[in-house]
């Protein structure tokens, strides 16, 4: 970063501060914050469901980050990318289909098959939304956004082992009540949003809420001026109905879905990377590279699925359909049941080779997600010295995908072509899965002392994934078909294996990817083509134990030990050997974590602070392994050991009602200990013992000041400010090192497979109502057009990378009656 970039920062944030300084000493009007305020220039209290029951913030032994609903419209957070960049420890990253990927101190799983898992859960008041492509618009119309730091298999299932993020819809008033806003951005952005809610009858009410975005596409063709791609166009929806029939029995349906017309982002070509050496087409070696500006790419205008359809492209819905009903049972406690069923359809294509040519990209992908989740808990609340939560949860999902890849410009079209007389140039993979999970947990809570609380859970999963996968050519004159039955016959030593291709069949070789080769299906002979099928049943036990205590009101220490579990799972990639799509095994984590949350100077004054180390076991990764023929393909395995290290300190000052400054910085220190495989240039045996995991930033820091000013009896005048800082790391396991196989690199490029250090300025001014009634105001994002990445991949022959949104700007208006 430059002496001028960090000077600037320095300048903005010196004048936001210097201007709250001088303003101290004024009246103020309502705390800008989300909590309200107990008196002038105090904290108010938060609450959360970190253990699925409202409790203040401040009384839960656990790091939890919470957004609220001011925070969320003013900063305009619509998205988990806008939310990672919000909370520290959290950090996004989008995966070559645009699916989601989340890594919560420094605990995430790369994978961008449909029916991956995450390590970080996401939710809707408490019911899941299991796979990441079903997270991507659901954050508007929230009360706030919960961000559960940690392990939190023991009350949010075996996949939350980062951690676990809620969404806290707004829900139906006592009263009638609408609101709405309308947004004017850069790129002829879009955003409307509103909502009405109010009572239906005495024991019935309701809220709708819907938002709409639209934008013009903001990357720019570096090879045909006035193209554009990357327009958004999405439609979201929410109702919910609140049923109270008698004070011991409440029923809440929640309705929403969502729809994408979007385009998928282009990538950014910066390095050569062959794989077929000398057979690098002459139009691929001889291409620029993509400039290093955040608006820069390139994409491809048709591809042999989609002839007259350009490969960025999206058309995806999806709805969900959740019930929760509540049961208070005598001096019990009360019986809860959250039912759940979420549909999702995907049909995109995904240009990331940043090129005009069709290089290696997915014009095709096609999938779909049919889940249903049940759980069953009972409760005791939250006023007893013992709190009790026991339960159990069930899990089907089916889950479809179709990848559908184009080669015609790699050395390995122009290679097999030329030799062979077969080009390689298009497949389709299918896999179909079926996953089924079942579990018990219990969770209990017992205050010893008054100031000392004893606690400690256990969760048993059980599940299976029933998996099957076929790869075939669907383009006559089926080279790539005809090209694998040969090699099939050839390794095999049996010129008689198989025949010519017959359409529709499956093409991948039965055959492992270790060596000395063997036959993964013993049904069928070594190198047979064929279908794969295979199913991963696997069980476990995740349990937390801890202890908190209040040494003096305003004070909590805490300590927690933690293990917990995420799923195995098969890969949905392109490949030609059974055994790239071997499962790979649940990983678990074992956590240990002390903390601290101290409200001082006559609640002014919040400071939160936590230490945690992470024993990892069996981290899944997806990696390459280095086929004889094609070179470096996709594969998912598991690295034996690692650790994660850090700390994280959050301080939150209120000297008065109307200016609050907020600071939060994580540190993570994370290495793999024992890990042998293939490096991101096909170097195999590489021993990365040592080497930090990817997508773990050491540092991220977070600043942020609001201040709010009375300008006359009826209105009053606020402006925000925000820096975020995340250090650089690695996209790839051994990012740090350019690998040989790099040919050449676009100027300024250092190590290839490493994401940058970058720091965003945001900043809104406007003014309001003195009674909150309505608010206009201008806001920027990334004010200083900072060029980061988050994404670093390799292709056939190329490497690229995913930009950062540039510097955006707009208006909003906002009303409530």
């Amino acid at each position: 970063m430059s002496g001028i970039r960090i000077g600037a920062y320095a300048a903005v944030s010196a004048l936001a501060i210097g201007w709250h300084s001088m303003a101290l000493a004024q009246t103020g009007v309502a705390a800008a914050n989300d909590a309200p305020a107990v008196q002038q220039g105090t904290i108010g209290d938060i609450v959360v469901t970190a253990n699925k029951r409202e409790q203040k913030l401040n009384d839960v032994g656990l790091s939890v980050a919470v957004l609220g609903a001011q925070d969320l419209q003013q900063k305009q957070i619509s998205s988990l990318q806008d939310v990672a960049q919000s909370v520290p420890g959290l950090s996004f990253t989008q995966g070559i289909t645009g699916a989601p990927v989340y890594t919560l101190r420094g605990v995430g799983f790369y994978e961008t098959s449909l029916a991956a898992y995450p390590s970080v859960s996401v939710y809707i008041d408490e019911q899941p939304l299991a796979f990441p492509a079903l997270t991507q618009h659901s954050a508007f119309d929230l009360e706030r956004i919960e961000v559960l730091k940690g392990p939190q298999g023991t009350l949010f299932g075996e996949n939350a082992t980062g951690g676990a993020i809620n969404y806290i819809a707004a829900k139906p008033t006592d009263t009638l009540k609408a609101g709405a806003s309308l947004s004017y951005g850069r790129f002829n952005q879009v955003i409307g949003e509103g909502y009405v809610s109010g009572p239906l009858t005495d024991t019935l009410s309701a809220r709708l809420a819907g938002r709409f975005e639209r934008a013009d596409g903001w990357q720019y063709s570096t090879s045909r001026p006035g193209d554009r791609n990357g327009k958004a166009e999405n439609y979201e929806g929410r109702l919910i109905l609140s049923y109270e029939p008698s004070s011991s029995a409440r029923f809440t349906l929640n309705l929403n879905g969502w729809k994408d017309n979007g385009e998928t982002q282009g990538a950014q070509y910066i390095a050569l990377q062959p794989q077929q050496i000398g057979w690098v087409p002459p139009a691929v070696e001889n291409a620029p590279f993509t400039p290093l500006n955040p608006r820069a790419s390139d994409w491809s205008q048709s591809s042999w699925y989609y002839p007259n359809h350009k490969v960025p492209f999206r058309d995806n819905y999806m709805y969900q359909a959740a019930l929760r009903a509540e049961f208070d049972i005598g001096g019990i406690g009360t019986l809860t049941s959250l039912s759940n069923y979420v549909r999702y359809r995907e049909h995109a294509g995904t240009d990331f080779d940043a090129s005009a040519l069709n290089v290696f990209e997915i014009p095709l992908d096609d999938g779909s997600i049919k889940s249903f989740t049940q759980e069953l808990r009972l409760s005791n609340g939250g006023s007893s010295a013992l709190r009790y939560v026991i339960g159990g949860n069930y899990e089907r999902s089916i889950v479809h995908q179709a990848l559908g890849n184009q080669y015609s410009y790699t050395s390995a079209n122009l290679y097999f072509g030329t030799v062979f007389g077969e080009p390689f140039e298009t497949t389709v993979g299918t896999s179909d899965q079926t996953l089924t999970n079942y579990a018990a947990f219990g969770n209990l809570e017992y205050d010893i002392l008054p100031n000392l609380t004893l606690k400690g859970g256990v969760r048993y999963t059980n599940s299976k994934d029933k998996y099957s996968f076929c790869e075939t050519d669907t383009e006559a004159p089926y080279y790539a078909g005809n090209l694998l039955h040969f090699f099939s016959n050839l390794l095999s030593g049996n010129p008689n294996l198989t025949g010519p291709y017959q359409p529709g069949t499956c093409v991948t070789m039965n055959v492992s990817t270790t060596q000395p080769p063997t036959a993964v299906d013993p049904s069928l002979p070594l190198y047979a083509p064929g279908r794969v099928n295979n199913t991963l049943h696997e069980d476990n036990v995740s349990w937390r134990a801890g202890i908190d205590f209040k040494p003096r009101p305003g004070i909590l220490l805490y300590a927690n030990v933690s293990k917990g579990y995420k799923a195995g799972s098969f890969p949905t990639v392109n490949g030609t050997v059974f055994g790239q799509y071997d499962p790979v095994r649940q990983e678990s984590v074992l956590s240990y974590e002390g903390g601290f949350k101290a409200t001082l100077l006559n609640r002014t004054l919040q400071l939160n602070g936590a230490g945690f180390y992470y024993d990892y076991s069996d981290k899944q990764l997806r990696t390459k392994f280095l086929d004889p023929v094609f070179g470096q393909l996709d594969v998912i395995q598991n690295i034996p050991k690692s650790h994660i290290t850090g700390f994280e300190l959050e301080a939150s000052i209120h000297p008065t009602r109307h200016f609050s400054v907020n600071a939060a910085y994580t540190y993570l220190d994370s290495r793999i200990d024992r890990y042998v495989g293939v490096d991101a240039g096909g170097t195999p045996n590489v021993n990365f013992a040592g080497t930090r995991i990817p997508f773990t930033p050491k540092h991220q820091i977070a600043v942020s000041t609001d201040f709010e000013q009375p300008l006359g009896n009826s209105l009053a005048g606020f402006v925000g400010a925000s820096i975020t800082y995340r250090s650089d790391t690695i996209s790839v396991v051994g990012g740090d090192t350019t690998p040989a196989a790099v040919t050449a690199k676009a100027p300024g490029v250092t190590d290839v497979y490493g994401i940058g250090s970058y720091a965003l300025v945001d900043g809104q001014i406007g003014i309001k109502s003195a009674d909150n009634r309505w608010r206009a105001f201008v806001w920027g994002k990334n004010i200083f057009n900072s060029y980061y990445w988050t994404n670093v991949v390799s292709g056939y022959d190329t490497v690229t990378r995913f930009a950062g949104m540039p510097a955006t700007y707009g208006v909003t208006f906002a009303i409530s009656f």
